[in-house]
């Protein structure tokens, strides 16, 4: 209970600090998320210094620059076009709201239901109760989103397109939760830095953030078009 409370708090202050840069002005959000990129990309190249050797070149610029281009620095800015060049703050803010509403939903039923661990060598807290509580609880309340005046817009225009937007997050963060866990399992880490109190670093925060982002665009970009 004492980790929840922890992860709780800390939680908010991460959405109240998100909510400022988002709500303020186009720079805050700017220097927000470039502080995210370089903290997570310094805990990033801390967590591979610990991997084995590289076993060939192609591996070692794998690890060096195609990963964190393609799995850290493309979903930020991905966040910062969708936001001042595309004006959907509103629908990066409610990716945001999902993300975290299901990481604390699918905490509190694995607490309370876990039994089933979905994959215990990469993330042995992690169960299937968790995932489909959080996942079931968090896609039913995206259907309200549609509801909310802010959250209106003409391309979710009805609740079963936030459902859907939701379930994609939803599944997307999770995969991209587990490629981290695998990340820091290989790394021989907990976690990938402790700057935030029942966390850990900020790459362990936005972990499920950088798979969601790109998948969210996609499907953002997909019901616009149709």
């Amino acid at each position: 209970m004492k980790t929840l409370v922890t992860r709780t708090i800390t939680g908010i202050a991460y959405l109240l600090i998100l909510g400022f840069a988002f709500f303020f002005s186009e720079w805050a959000l700017v220097a927000v998320f470039s502080i995210f990129l370089c903290i997570a990309l310094f805990e990033f190249f801390n967590l591979i210094q610990k991997l084995p050797p590289s076993k060939n070149t192609a591996q070692h610029i794998f690890r060096r620059w195609i990963l964190p281009i393609v799995w850290i620095i493309l979903p930020l800015f991905l966040l910062q076009y969708w936001c001042i060049l595309q004006n959907a703050t509103n629908i990066v803010v409610a990716l945001f709201i999902i993300l975290c509403l299901n990481d604390t939903l699918a905490y509190v039923f694995g607490s309370l239901l876990g039994k089933h661990k979905m994959f215990p060598k990469v993330s042995p807290k992690k169960s299937w109760e968790g995932f489909f509580g959080g996942l079931i609880t968090t896609t039913i309340a995206g259907c309200f989103l549609s509801h909310i005046p802010y959250f209106q817009n003409s391309i979710f225009s009805n609740y079963y397109l936030w459902m859907g937007f939701t379930f994609l997050i939803i599944v997307a963060g999770t995969g991209g939760d587990f490629a981290e866990s695998m990340l820091k399992r290989m790394a021989n880490q907990k976690d990938s830095g402790s700057i935030l109190p029942g966390h850990g670093g900020v790459l362990d925060r936005i972990d499920s953030m950088l798979i969601a982002v790109p998948a969210g665009f996609i499907y953002w970009m997909v019901v616009m078009i149709m």
